[in-house]
């Protein structure tokens, strides 16, 4: 079957555009696996965490008696009756200072337990009264090996079995009852020792908790109701917000996220802004193509319908390419929480659900520019778009109205610089597009900086690492598919330089110029501008401070900037040299 004539256009607009559709891809890939891996970090964190408590049935409330002889039975029985038998567990727990180091003593039935169930990291649980299990050693917890002994309250203990408490997450260090101290030892005695234990604790689990995200505001809410009842002059009520590690926890994830979450933003919007402007060059080239079509019949929407299926493919290759790289990053951002936390086992599933939103938002942001400027083309009469583009009356440039610099400049600087400051729309697209590249690898930097120099988790190291390593890359495809459109552009104006007997170094000067212009003044405006993006940033995650970004991350980032134009122009020369001068010398019929 003979294809049809406007199906043949929709093959030659591909053939012609590859390099331009190919560096769509690359940006949205980059833009959705960045959006797509930071962006699910907290909630991963946050999920994974939460079937953690629900599967060990961590306590939700945490009762301590002030009085010496602990809870009574009557009490015990009251809280039974309110919570159920089985969400209620008494048990004895007592930090104190022994030969210099400072040990938690815990006494319950640890074997037969049902709340906050301990995790057998080695050995067995205690089978007779001269036998205990410790706590895991960590960074600042120091450890035991099964059949080490111990001397606690006058007898010697032989260690059965070394064991993870849920409660006692963090590697670092855990604090202690003892003012300024934290934990160095934690053990754990059965109800088989004859030691005079008393209930000072009690630990209480809602019901329905599977109705409840440990993370949620109806969770807090009702945590907190429970305190209010709860109330006692010999007792106090503590919660999970209380304790070290899990509060340290979810305080990192949400900075975490909130990071991922501007960044992603700031991520959306230059690459939206790079396809609105690569469209918009590419209508205006196409539009005596676009008058022929109008000419022939086809409506407006059919016209547009080609250059929307150009932008939609780039967008949907791009995403689909994307969901392992995203899937990879999360994955590896939360193994570095392991750095400070025990981590339970990463929750699946949700990754894909936010990855399909992600790519739903970029296709109807990148449509819509595409839409909207299309619609802008073909709102014009053909006899108007068979026309070249009138180029805008010349203006003087700012330099111009400094004499002392202007009147210094060569012939070729000053054409150069009257050829950036003609297009202003133009001008100002490009500019922005790479200040705003600019800014994220200067935000990335300087995010790292703060993170080096406050000695934070780990996490906050790799995501700025992650995000120098992105923002880096979507600034070099932003200004190598800049400059490839500039070249487009302008090839009857490089044929036209080639004809009068321009050498290729001084057409590909003449050329590059331009560019090289643009990118200094957008890595100059881009430092200036990051410094406000972090400002912002820091306020937002109340993290860091603009003072302890180092001097050298002012310099990297516009040079950055610059590297990337200089690579750009290098890979885009042949492009030049090899322009056909009796096609792009042929006048527009």
């Amino acid at each position: 079957m003979v294809m049809k004539k406007y199906d043949k256009t929709i093959l030659r607009l591909f053939k012609s555009q590859i390099t331009r559709f190919l560096t769509l891809v690359l940006m949205l890939f980059i833009s959705v696996s960045f959006m797509t891996g930071i962006g699910e970090s907290q909630s991963k964190i946050q999920r994974s965490v939460t079937q953690y408590y629900q599967t060990q049935n961590i306590p939700d409330l945490i009762l301590k008696s002030h009085s010496q002889t602990g809870f009574t039975q009557e009490q015990i029985n009251l809280l039974k009756s309110t919570y159920g038998d089985e969400n209620v567990m008494p048990l004895f727990s007592l930090d104190l200072q022994f030969d210099e180091n400072v040990y938690r003593v815990y006494q319950y039935d640890i074997k037969n337990s049902d709340i906050n169930t301990l995790d057998i990291i080695d050995g067995h649980y205690p089978q007779s009264a001269t036998e205990i299990m410790v706590e895991r050693g960590k960074d600042k917890l120091k450890s035991y090996n099964v059949g080490d002994t111990v001397q606690l309250f006058g007898q010697t203990f032989t260690i059965s079995g070394v064991v993870q408490n849920p409660l006692l997450i963090n590697k670092y260090a855990e604090p202690s009852t003892i003012l300024n101290e934290s934990l160095d030892y934690v053990v754990y005695f059965s109800q088989l020792t004859a030691l005079p234990f008393v209930n000072t604790d009690i630990y209480i689990t809602i019901t329905d908790r599977d109705l409840f995200n440990h993370y949620s505001r109806n969770y807090e809410n009702y945590i907190n109701e429970q305190v209010t009842l709860l109330e006692n002059e010999n007792i106090t009520v503590l919660t999970l917000y209380q304790n070290y590690g899990l509060y340290s926890l979810n305080e990192y994830a949400i900075k975490v996220g909130n990071i991922g979450a501007i960044f992603s933003v700031f991520f959306m919007l230059v690459t939206v802004l790079v396809v609105f402007s690569t469209m918009t060059r590419l209508f205006d080239e196409e539009r005596s193509q676009i008058a022929c079509l109008k000419t022939l019949g086809y409506s407006n929407f059919k016209i547009i319908s080609k250059y929307v299926l150009f932008v939609f493919l780039a967008t949907v290759i791009g995403g689909l390419c994307a969901f392992g790289i995203g899937t990879w990053l999360t994955d590896v951002l939360y193994s570095t929480f392991s750095i400070q936390f025990v981590m339970p086992p990463s929750i699946q599933g949700a990754t894909f659900i936010r990855y399909i939103i992600i790519i739903a938002i970029y296709i109807i942001a990148t449509l819509l520019v595409t839409i909207l400027t299309g619609l802008h083309i073909t709102k014009n009469k053909p006899a108007t778009l068979l026309l070249p583009k009138s180029p805008p009356p010349g203006r003087r440039t700012i330099l111009e109205r400094i004499p002392f610099i202007w009147n210094k400049l060569s012939f070729k600087y000053k054409s150069s610089f009257r050829n950036v400051f003609l297009f202003r729309s133009r001008f100002f697209m490009t500019l922005i597009s790479i200040i705003g590249a600019t800014i994220l690898v200067f935000a990335g930097l300087g995010l790292l900086d703060c993170a080096i120099a406050q000695g934070e988790l780990g996490s906050i190291i790799y995501i700025s690492v992650f995000l120098i390593v992105f923002a880096a890359l979507l600034c070099a495809l932003v200004i190598y598919n800049l400059s490839n459109i500039n070249i487009s552009e302008r090839r009857r104006e490089i044929a036209t330089l080639m004809v009068l007997g321009y050498t290729n170094r001084e057409v590909t000067g003449y050329i590059f110029r331009e560019i090289y212009i643009l990118s200094i003044i957008s890595a100059i405006l881009g430092v200036p501008l990051g410094v406000g993006f972090l400002y912002f940033l820091f306020s937002y995650i109340s993290f860091g401070s603009i003072t302890t970004v180092n001097w050298w991350s002012y310099i990297l980032a516009p040079l950055a900037t610059i590297f990337f134009t200089f690579l750009s122009t290098l890979l885009l020369r042949r492009k030049i040299t090899k322009t056909d001068m009796n096609a792009s010398l042929k006048s527009v019929e």
